[in-house]
């Protein structure tokens, strides 16, 4: 992902850029100091995404992104900047930035901005049509993709509330199908016991099961999310 940053203020900059170091999908093709040396780049290259301040020397980033959102420019732009007036955040959110930082800002909140990118990108290169589903994904990072499990007093008898907790923590760290032995390890339980979790989550339909037959020794049983 190329990213371009217009910031004035050299610290502000490297400080973006400092962070950007730890995202490897991002590759940082200009530090510009105003619009006008961003310009270039702009031209000769692929931009994917920009981190644009406000407060420019030669024009303010509102009217930057004016300018080229008339040109029908519509690359991803995530403002970081001491503007916090509302009439600036909502001139910033009519011409479609992704995400508005205001200085001074953590790194997680600027990792979590970056990600958004990511994942819009990621998403839109992955489907063709969508449903209302992977709509809801583009517009709002932050609507869940799976199925909620409200955790209550009314678990079925042997499972405990903190357990399931601990149990639910492992499983969204889990980027593949799991087994019951390799959960039991990280919850650190005893594989009876995950077993009896296991299949509470499946019978809520949180996670779905598959048998995975192998060439030597019994089938396994894998888990996912739903």
């Amino acid at each position: 992902m190329n990213v371009l940053i217009i910031e004035d203020d050299p610290m502000v900059a490297k400080l973006n850029a400092d962070f950007l170091t730890n995202i490897p999908s991002a590759h940082i093709i200009g530090n510009c100091r105003s619009t006008i040396d961003a310009m270039p780049f702009l031209t000769n290259y692929s931009v994917d995404l920009i981190l644009l301040d406000n407060y420019l020397p030669t024009q303010t980033g509102i009217d930057f992104l004016t300018e080229l959102r008339k040109k029908n420019n519509q690359v991803p732009v995530i403002f970081i900047t001491a503007a916090n007036d509302m009439e600036t955040i909502q001139k910033a959110l009519t011409l479609g930035v992704v995400d508005y930082l205001v200085k001074p800002f953590t790194v997680e909140r600027f990792t979590l901005a970056i990600q958004k990118v990511i994942n819009q990108k990621k998403l839109i290169s992955q489907i063709d049509h969508a449903n209302q589903e992977s709509i809801d994904a583009l517009f709002n990072e932050h609507t869940p993709k799976q199925p909620s499990l409200s955790i209550s007093a009314s678990l079925p008898k042997g499972l405990a509330k903190l357990t399931m907790e601990k149990v639910l923590k492992k499983i969204e760290d889990e980027s593949h199908p799991f087994s019951t032995e390799e959960l039991a390890k990280k919850v650190g339980i005893s594989r009876i016991s995950t077993k009896k979790y296991l299949t509470f989550l499946v019978e809520s339909k949180y996670l779905t099961e598959d048998i995975v037959y192998q060439e030597i020794g019994r089938p396994i049983t894998r888990y996912k999310k739903t």
